[in-house]
């Protein structure tokens, strides 16, 4: 998702409304549960490089170069 697209469904809401992240990835999950909360921490701009690690995982790798973009960070935690 865009920056753009992000502001365009925020602004959609309520303000005062709280702001939480989920994931129902299984990977991240514990036990039964069905998903699990973040709450934001923070949020950034970093140039950055997107890899994937040998066994396929998404990364990033923080630097400034040619090959380097600039992306928004949403720094979270699930302990609220």
């Amino acid at each position: 998702m865009k920056v753009l697209e992000l502001q365009e469904h925020l602004s959609k809401l309520d303000p005062e409304s709280d702001v939480l992240c989920y994931s129902e990835d299984e990977i991240l999950l514990f036990g039964k549960q069905g998903f699990i909360l973040f709450d934001i921490l923070a949020v950034n701009s970093a140039d950055s490089k997107w890899l994937r690690l040998e066994d396929g995982t998404p990364y990033l790798k923080f630097e400034h170069g040619p090959d380097s973009v600039a992306i928004a960070i949403l720094e979270i935690t699930s302990d609220f």
